[in-house]
């Protein structure tokens, strides 16, 4: 290999290694920038672009001699030539569209740079990946594409072709910047790196053009970027002003647009995915900005549990050196170790992570705006084992100190790679061989998802995110039988596991997985004897993280319970046999003759699908199961076929897996029209953060909307004329907050001018109006004239709260611990048409409030502390000096009986203080009530206190209905086994009352 042997050692070498000192210096970096070289001494320099770095920069200890300077060129234009500035010059941001123009002149002055436009964004702005490396690489870039992604797939190149490849091939190091929008400091530093890689005629320099492959993606949220500039524009006109938050990031979606690997719902996550593709790049490295001066991703744990021993060595290596060598440089704040945790698969960088390579960020220092500012660091200044280098107290820090850091960190990075051109392709290639064993090492050996599974649309939906992170999978030709051998026999060694009560726990009571399990013709198996199979085992498998682990994000994903789909993990080889092939996309063959169609009510998202899809064919609901030979659930839909579309009904079903039935007559079955109401998503000008999401989910299903803020439900009293449904997502705020608004002051305008051309999505002349008591009242009056009010966690809490919905409580939970876990949730009352299709119980994502107490009091809590005594907790108290007397057993409630039963005497009083059975809410799913069943992936302590709990509650008033999600039933794309609550809701909205009050 052509490396220095120390930079490739063993992970359990290094410590030796960096006790001796830090890892050598490239020669242009020995010298640190408090003692910068004078310009004057360089005539390869550019004068006035060096001058201008220094002035930006505030003081000689925030930069290094490897970017305190800029070489000059004849022919190649910097930023400044062609922008008009430098990269990181004060009051300075540049659009997306500039940045990329000023790369293409680069790439047309330069040999050495090639842009290539790799997809838009929902908007239709450009997003570009720009590769940098010597002139011979550039010419015959495409080879040294190819090399990587045949060293991608182990199973298709001998080990002695794959050394032949490592020798010949090149390494790639893809950067990408700005996917937060006011994080703004990556786009403009990336253009200047994008020259210096170019231009500069260093040893360090020349050694990275020759040994890897530069890859440059600017701007990753282009739609955000160009808004952000807009709101710094606009705060530069109006500087007496506050400035606007950034309502809107991406047309959808805020902060969480790094949280899309697990739906591939946005552009920017699909195009980073097929250009990851299109490269197989080594190292994919995001660049953030939030937490001073410099954090290099590792993280504090529980790293996730799935990722190679090796990669974990390695992108820990990478970080310790970056470290070292920085600190070394004088760079004060450079630091690793104590931010983020390492355990969630959803960030943007587990596009290379996932893919056999290493994904990392850097955390730099912003200001949000480029502006010099006087910060005060506080708490991250602070020592620690992992920080013995903390940031200053207090700085006086500039959008160039920002560039400088992000810079000096990056070609250290580059540097590394050249060094050690042969390890990283080698290493990519190794964990590929790793993966591929992984079906017959440690396992699984395979995921199944049985074929006769009830949610067919749902599974296709499954199959095609995972075919677009490049994993396979397969369709099993026949039916087959095969034991999973999970989980294993336990080692008991003669302990006794039962408890003092005999009984073991649920866990315990697991089969060892020798029960065989019968699969369908047509089941989908994911086999792990593929390259990728580490990803496919961390989308699949169940997850368990302790309640004292700090997690940085959701705990628990996994995607068959997200998505309400049966998919069983085998460890026995023997699944590897089984006849299969590889699965392609395709409807499910309907027959349309006959009198009508049925189409099975299953909750499934193709159901909606259908009805979007079909706006002109006449379609009923029916209101009841039917018997007989083919019996149907409630929600079961039928298509009259006499005068219909046959064509247009047959089309849609062919892109469609729905169960179908022709039908010689009309069911004798009570129906009612199935139409699309009017739908309004309503929104606050405090955040968008969640809302995008439903925004996605309702285009995903065709479900036609309007899209309103909450000024305007503040202003318009007859929302009723408008409207049937109006749904209101998390709104990441209080309701005290949704109501009030932001504070007064100065108006905040979010609208389109000619100075803030790109401020778009909604608009208004001032953001801090709230919804007010006004747009609470015309709620109100909207649910009692007929409406529906669906609201999911906080906006829930605001219909309990302002008085809304009535005998539902928020109950505190101080031992709660769920962080964004997957948790199982048992239907109450199938009856609802909420829960039409839906099985005895749905996995729900909940992320550990608002939890519901739904009655007139909560007896249960009550009556379940017995005084302190003789015996144990479950024993009856025996007072002294008389015979004991048993308390008579409460009988169980009725239906619909629950938290509201009589107490047992003062009857006559009580009564009053009763709501009549028709106005009780109507609990329609809640959480177990024995708290050990309901965890099923993730993040669960303190479960006794949501035990029980109502999650999907409807609350009758006036002549409409309120639905209260204590759970998000449409989570960041990925929880479509929830979707059909709400889109039974809507679908239904003026026939919740199917069924209540209950008979008695």
């Amino acid at each position: 290999m052509d490396t220095p042997l120390a930079r490739v050692l063993p992970l359990f070498l290094l410590p030796a290694v960096l006790a001796a000192g830090p890892p050598p210096l490239p020669a242009q970096a020995a010298a640190t920038s408090a003692a910068a070289e004078p310009v004057a001494h360089h005539p390869e320099w550019d004068a006035r672009y060096t001058e201008l770095i220094r002035q930006a920069t505030t003081g000689p200890e925030f930069s290094t001699a490897l970017v305190d300077h800029l070489p000059a060129s004849a022919t190649v234009p910097t930023p400044l030539a062609f922008l008009g500035h430098i990269a990181g010059a004060p009051d300075r941001l540049t659009y997306a569209e500039d940045v990329h123009a000023y790369l293409r002149a680069l790439a047309a002055a330069s040999p050495r740079v090639k842009v290539f436009s790799v997809g838009r964004s929902e908007e239709g702005r450009e997003m570009l990946a720009v590769a940098i490396a010597d002139e011979a690489t550039i010419a015959t870039i495409d080879r040294y594409r190819e090399i990587t992604q045949r060293l991608s797939d182990p199973r298709r190149l001998s080990d002695a072709a794959a050394q032949a490849l490592i020798a010949e091939g090149k390494p790639i190091y893809w950067l990408t910047g700005a996917i937060h929008s006011p994080e703004t400091g990556s786009p403009e530093m990336l253009m200047e790196l994008a020259y210096r890689l170019a231009v500069e005629d260093t040893p360090m320099i020349r050694a990275i053009r020759a040994n890897l492959i530069t890859l440059i993606t600017p701007v990753l949220e282009v739609d955000g970027r160009d808004r952000m500039v807009d709101l710094v524009r606009w705060h530069q006109a109006n500087p007496a002003s506050p400035m606007p938050p950034l309502a809107y990031w991406g047309h959808y979606v805020g902060h969480d647009n790094n949280r899309d690997t697990l739906g591939l719902a946005l552009a920017l996550t699909r195009n980073v995915m097929r250009t990851f593709f299109a490269w197989h790049p080594q190292v994919l490295h995001d660049l953030h900005e939030s937490i001073p001066f410099l954090y290099i991703s590792t993280g504090t744990g529980p790293y996730n549990a799935w990722l190679d021993p090796l990669t974990v060595a390695e992108f820990s290596r990478m970080a310790d050196i970056e470290v070292q060598q920085l600190t070394a440089m004088g760079l004060p704040g450079v630091w690793t170790h104590g931010f983020y945790d390492g355990w969630s698969p959803n960030y943007m960088f587990w596009v290379g992570m996932g893919h056999n390579a290493i994904g990392r960020f850097y955390e730099t220092f912003g200001n949000l705006v480029p502006a010099t500012e006087d910060r005060v660091v506080r708490g991250w200044s602070e020592r620690a084992w992992f920080r013995p280098n903390p940031p200053l107290p207090a700085v006086r820090w500039s959008l160039r100190d920002n560039v400088n850091y992000q810079e000096s960190g990056a070609l250290l990075a580059l540097d590394d790679m050249a060094a050690n051109r042969a390890h990283f392709l080698e290493q990519y290639w190794t964990l590929g061989k790793r993966s591929v064993a992984k079906a017959r090492t440690e396992g699984p050996a395979a995921y199944v998802f049985d074929g006769a599974q009830r949610r067919q649309g749902q599974l296709r939906d499954l199959a095609r995110l995972l075919l677009a992170n490049g994993i396979e999978v397969q369709v099993a030709e026949g039916a087959f039988t095969v034991a999973p051998l999970w989980p294993p026999p336990r080692a008991d060694h003669g302990v006794d596991r039962t408890g003092a009560g005999g009984e073991t726990s649920a866990q315990q009571r697991q089969p060892t997985g020798t029960e065989p399990i019968r699969f369908a013709a047509g089941s989908l198996i994911v086999r792990m004897d593929q390259p990728f199979s580490r990803l496919a085992d961390t989308l699949l498998d169940t997850q368990y993280v302790r309640g004292d682990d700090r997690v940085y994000d959701d705990s628990g994903w996994t995607l068959a319970f997200a998505r309400n789909l049966d998919c069983r993990r085998i460890v026995n080889p023997d699944v590897l046999a089984v006849p299969m092939h590889a699965w392609r996309e395709g409807g499910a063959p309907a027959v349309i003759k006959g009198a009508a169609l049925a189409v099975a009510g299953t909750a499934d998202t193709d159901l909606v699908r259908m009805r979007t899809a079909l706006p002109g064919v006449r379609m009923l609901v029916t209101l009841a199961a039917t018997d007989g030979p083919q019996p149907w659930p409630a929600g079961t839909v039928i298509v009259p076929l006499a005068g219909a579309d046959t064509a247009a009904i047959a089309g849609a079903l062919a892109h469609l897996n729905l169960r179908t039935q022709a039908l010689a007559a009309m069911p004798a079955v009570a129906t009612r029209e199935w139409t699309v109401p009017r739908i309004a998503l309503l929104h606050t000008w405090l955040s968008t953060r969640q809302e995008g999401w439903f925004r996605l989910a309702f285009e995903d299903l065709g479900l036609p909307y309007d899209y309103i803020s909450t000024q305007r439900v503040a202003t318009e009293p007859n929302l009723r004329a408008r409207y049937d449904v109006i749904v209101f997502p998390p709104a990441d705020a209080s309701p005290q907050e949704i109501v009030d608004g932001m504070p007064p002051g100065p108006p905040l305008p979010w609208k389109k001018t000619a100075l803030t051309p790109n401020l778009g999505v909604d608009s208004t002349d001032d953001m801090r109006p709230g919804l007010g008591i006004a747009g609470v009242a015309h709620l109100a009056e909207f649910v009692e004239r007929g409406g529906l009010l669906i609201t999911a966690q906080d906006t829930a809490r605001l219909a309990i709260e302002f008085g809304l919905v009535r005998w539902i409580k928020v109950v505190e939970t101080p031992k709660l611990k769920a962080a964004g876990s997957l948790l199982k949730a048992v239907v109450t009352d199938p009856g609802s048409p909420v829960a039409w299709g839906y099985d005895e119980s749905v996995p729900v994502y909940f992320d550990g409030a608002p939890v519901f107490q739904v009655g007139t009091a909560d007896r249960d809590a009550r009556e379940s502390k017995r005084p302190s005594g003789r015996g144990g907790p479950a024993d009856p108290d025996v007072p002294q000096g008389r015979p004991y007397v048993a308390p008579p057993e409460r009988p169980a409630p009725a239906p619909g009986e629950e938290g509201f039963q009589a107490p047992d005497d003062y009857r006559a009083f009580a009564e009053a203080y009763r709501p009549r059975p028709a106005d009780r809410p109507r609990v329609i799913a809640s959480f177990p009530k024995n708290a050990d069943s309901i965890l099923l992936s993730g993040m669960l302590d303190g479960g006794d206190e949501i035990a029980g709990k109502a999650v999907v509650v409807d609350a009758p008033r006036g002549r409409g209905h309120v639905l209260l999600f204590a759970c998000n039933p449409m989570w960041r794309a990925s929880t479509q086994g929830t979707y059909g609550l709400v889109t039974n809701a809507i679908l239904n909205f003026d026939r919740l009352g199917l069924g209540w009050p209950p008979a008695r």
